[in-house]
């Protein structure tokens, strides 16, 4: 009996002890008094800041370069965030600017633009809020006057915004004050700015822009208002003489008739020559003589009776004698008639007397022609066509250029004569020659270097994220992982044949050095075993290993107890 008394390990006295204490402790108190449970939650604390971590350098790694799109009022800004969520745009708003995709940005500007959401406007009204803001007691009159200006200035460019080819517009008006003077009097002017959609503005258009302005400005004349754009053309010119500005349209006229027939014979060559194997040029002459005449023409062949006046008169009396007048034809009085008459004055009584006459107007036949010959009539046309040799293939298989024949030359000689509407009497000439062209050979344009490609800054950003990552993992997740789910795992080279550790004399002891001062005897003890305070099942573990490496024969006696007992 004394032999399993020294043979049994008393623990039981150890694991109520050891319930007593966590029973009297609160469950806080165990939980920071074993330093087991503090260590898992610091490394479980650790491994979740290195995963947040590295979720943040993946996704900075994977953030697109943001590039502002401009800045809205809050109308337009509302409009744009309910395009670009309908569109499932990605964007961030920042104030009243919005950031979208670099990248991206000319795609979303031109879907913005095909929407008719128009580009950010400057911040402030159009010219109503200033007239509706109420104006202090203490405004001076210059200040009221130029507010009221800058009024008229923005209600003017809204008003030409609306026109379709046009984007963006701004007026800007030079009215001075009022003179009582006449000769010093100077009359007011205004400069319109353009930012037009398309490529140009057409003249009718620009007409009207003048116009609207001229007629919402008091005195302002036509001639002193100038229009351009935002590529510097003039569309306008309200400061040049009327001989310039006129010499101005008529080139301007010129170049526009050159360009369309120039596109004539493009249409008519490009099938049969294709687009680079020839060059033309048209030179046209137009005359701007300004010629009225007005042309009155009779035409004799055609008379036409236009009014007809007969007269006829007769008498039978004898030839009336005396003086004129309403009684010289009357006998007298106490006349006697004569007994006897002569035959002389019996033939006088016998003849009679006849007269007639006739007025006739006639009316002949009249033409009246007024001619006003239109300005910019094509006095001549001059156009020269230089075509390339065409190629040919020997039986070698050598390639050659060779001129092209005269019957071709003819050919398009007539073909471009009739599309083109020749005219010699007026003058036109039409030159076609085949000349060999100058085709100096592309040289390869060199490709950038990688570190100029747009992506490359971003693949090395998101490589050195992924680096950064796999540091993280190797040198500081993976020992953590090593140690929460295996804390008692040893190095390799201190394993034995079985996976346990190399027990090496007091190796083990030394674990258990804190609790070996308070208890230095480690054995047998009036005929029982002591152990140390053990809270753990590994640390009863490395004391029972340590046991058995330093008393080999107690170990045994124990084991063979054990064994004849349960026998």
């Amino acid at each position: 009996m004394a032999s399993e008394q020294n043979g049994d390990l008393l623990l039981e006295g150890d694991a109520g002890t050891l319930d007593e204490n966590e029973q009297k402790s609160s469950p806080i108190g165990s939980i920071l008094s074993n330093s087991d449970i503090l260590r898992q939650i610091t490394l479980i604390l650790a491994l979740a800041i290195c995963l947040a971590i590295a979720v943040f350098i993946l996704l900075w790694g994977k953030e697109p370069d943001m590039r502002p799109l401009g800045t809205f009022t809050t109308e337009q800004l509302v409009k744009t965030l309910d395009y670009l969520d309908q569109q499932k745009i990605p964007y961030e708003v920042e104030g009243k600017s919005v950031l979208v995709n670099a990248e991206k940005y000319p795609e979303i500007r031109l879907q913005l633009t095909r929407a008719g959401l128009t580009s950010p406007e400057e911040l402030g009204g159009r010219g109503e809020d200033i007239l509706l803001n109420d104006s202090s007691f203490g405004i001076s009159q210059r200040m009221e006057g130029e507010r009221l200006k800058l009024s008229r200035e923005r209600q003017l460019a809204s008003a030409i915004e609306q026109f379709q080819s046009v984007a963006k517009a701004q007026v800007l008006l030079a009215i001075p004050k009022d003179n009582v003077f006449a000769r010093n009097e100077r009359k007011p002017s205004a400069t319109v700015v353009v930012n037009l959609k398309g490529a140009a503005l057409d003249q009718g258009t620009v007409d009207a822009i003048v116009d609207m302005v001229a007629s919402a400005v008091h005195g302002l004349e036509p001639t002193r208002v100038t229009v351009t754009d935002q590529n510097g053309r003039l569309l306008n010119s309200g400061s040049q003489d009327p001989v310039a500005a006129q010499t101005r349209r008529e080139f301007a006229m010129q170049q526009k008739q050159e360009l369309e027939y120039k596109q004539k014979i493009d249409a008519i060559l490009i099938p049969v020559l294709g687009a680079d194997n020839y060059t033309a040029e048209v030179d046209l002459a137009l005359d701007f003589t300004q010629q009225e005449q007005t042309r009155k023409t009779f035409n004799p062949d055609l008379p036409a009776v236009r009014s007809e006046m007969t007269m006829e008169e007769s008498s039978a009396n004898g030839q009336s004698m005396g003086v004129p007048g309403a009684l010289t034809n009357q006998p007298p009085s106490n006349a006697t008639i004569p007994e006897k008459a002569t035959g002389e004055g019996a033939s006088n009584s016998a003849s009679g007397r006849s007269r007639k006459e006739a007025t006739r107007n006639y009316e002949l036949d009249t033409t009246v022609s007024h001619t006003r010959r239109q300005m910019g009539g094509i006095r001549r046309m001059t156009v020269s066509v230089a075509v390339d040799f065409k190629t040919a293939t020997a039986a070698d298989g050598k390639v050659t250029r060779e001129p092209r024949n005269q019957a071709e030359l003819d050919t398009l000689r007539r073909v471009l004569g009739a599309g083109l509407g020749f005219d010699v009497t007026r003058g036109d000439t039409l030159e076609v020659v085949t000349i060999p062209f100058n085709r100096p050979e592309l040289e390869s344009v060199a490709e950038p270097p990688l570190y100029e490609q747009p992506w490359f800054w971003r693949a090395v950003r998101i490589a050195a994220s992924v680096l950064i990552i796999i540091v993280l993992i190797v040198t500081i997740v993976r020992p953590m992982l090593k140690r929460l789910l295996y804390p008692d795992a040893k190095p390799e080279h201190e394993l034995d044949f079985d996976n346990h550790a190399v027990l090496g004399g007091d190796d083990e002891l030394s674990l258990l050095a804190a609790q070996a001062e308070s208890e230095p005897v480690f054995g047998l003890r009036d005929g029982q075993l002591k152990l140390p305070d053990l809270h753990r099942d590994e640390d009863l573990l490395k004391a029972v290993r340590a046991l058995v490496a330093n008393e080999p024969d107690l170990a045994a006696q124990v084991i063979k107890e054990w064994v004849t007992k349960d026998a």
